[in-house]
């Protein structure tokens, strides 16, 4: 190597030796490492002059009493609150619901029918207006909800509460949405996944109802589902053409429904569902819907579907119309309900349509 190329190198080491130390003394100057800072500056207020600092306390003493105030206060100091947003969420849609009418299950609260025989369906069904005597009754039972918050906000405030809304597993928040929908005057179900005859290429959730499982893998489905909120009258289908013409499965389904105090309503899209012939069977109170109406979910075709159920229900006195809980379905319905009564028809929750009466 000559003598230029060693030249280089020296120098070369001696720039990035340099670097190196003009870098550790910037850095060891700097208590923040060169990060960016801001100094902002703090101002005291006034003090109150009713009031001294005493600190945080506990607000109770461990035998649950009321802490006692500290010496020479008039006013208890302020205490920090800190609550766990879990549990206050799964406690206040409680509120207005029978704990009578529920009992502990594997994934949480399930419902049963009460030590005085009163069941789900006939404590949480809504009332049905004293407007509808002498009028043909149309029941409306919209599925989807909880799936899409902003919807389910819509069909809630928007929907007269005379429609039944339906609420899928899946959804978040849905114990707070089905106690507003509760609240609101609706009537709520839970809308069940169940085997299509295209699953796996149609596949309703993690929680369906299969043909392949035996019945307690099914029943085990079937009470998480129960458990995602309460105050529901009874199960309605989601998808499930498969399985609701499964003798074995559907048997062992509809049972646990009515063991439970629960009423089964199908949205009717099924020819061969095994649910009316087993209802009657095992006592339980069962219906289908008499026809989608938002197969084409155009407005002006939901709005037709709605004239032919109302039609319908003139000449047989009682009609069940399904829908899925789609923004232009919800306007549909919701303009189709204006004047319903003055044409001689009355909205009533899908329990009344069953020919369950609330308690």
């Amino acid at each position: 190597m000559d003598r230029t190329t060693v030249l280089k190198w020296i120098g070369t080491a001696c720039i990035l030796l340099l670097g190196v130390t003009g870098l550790y003394l910037l850095v060891a100057e700097d208590p923040y490492g060169g990060e960016p800072v801001h100094v902002a500056r703090i101002v005291s207020g006034p003090a109150k002059p009713d009031r001294q600092d005493a600190g945080i306390r506990p607000s109770i003493t461990r035998d649950g009493q009321p802490e006692p105030l500290p010496s020479g206060h008039r006013v208890a100091p302020a205490d920090i609150v800190i609550r766990d947003p879990m549990s206050m969420a799964q406690a206040e849609p409680g509120r207005d619901l029978d704990p009578a009418l529920t009992e502990p299950g594997p994934h949480g609260p399930l419902p049963r029918i009460g030590p005085d025989g009163e069941t789900s369906a006939r404590a949480y069904a809504a009332p049905v207006s004293a407007d509808a005597l002498g009028k043909s009754r149309i029941a409306i039972l919209v599925g989807g909800m909880g799936l899409s918050a902003s919807a389910t906000e819509k069909a809630i405030a928007e929907l007269p509460p005379g429609v039944t809304l339906a609420f899928a597993p899946y959804g978040r928040d849905l114990a707070d949405l089905a106690r507003r929908a509760r609240r609101a005057g609706h009537e709520i179900m839970l809308q069940m996944p169940m085997e299509p005859y295209d699953f796996p290429d149609n596949d309703p959730g993690p929680q369906t109802l299969l043909t392949g499982l035996d019945a307690a893998q099914n029943r085990d489905r079937l009470h998480w589902s129960m458990a995602r909120f309460g105050g529901y009258v009874g199960v309605t289908n989601y998808m499930g053409a498969r399985f609701s013409a499964t003798e074995g499965g559907m048997r062992a389904f509809l049972q646990e429904l009515s063991s439970r105090g629960l009423l089964y309503v199908e949205d009717g899209s099924s020819q061969r569902s095994l649910a009316p012939q087993i209802g009657r069977e095992i006592g339980l109170p069962t219906a289908a819907a008499d026809m989608v109406v938002d197969v084409v979910p155009r407005k002006d075709d939901v709005r037709r579907a709605l004239d032919e159920l109302e039609a319908l229900a003139a000449r047989e006195g009682s009609a069940i119309g399904f829908a899925t809980g789609l923004p232009v379905t919800i306007d549909a319905i919701a303009e189709w309900a204006e004047g319903l009564e003055e044409r001689g028809a009355a909205l009533v929750p899908v329990s009344a349509a069953v020919g369950v009466t609330g308690s």
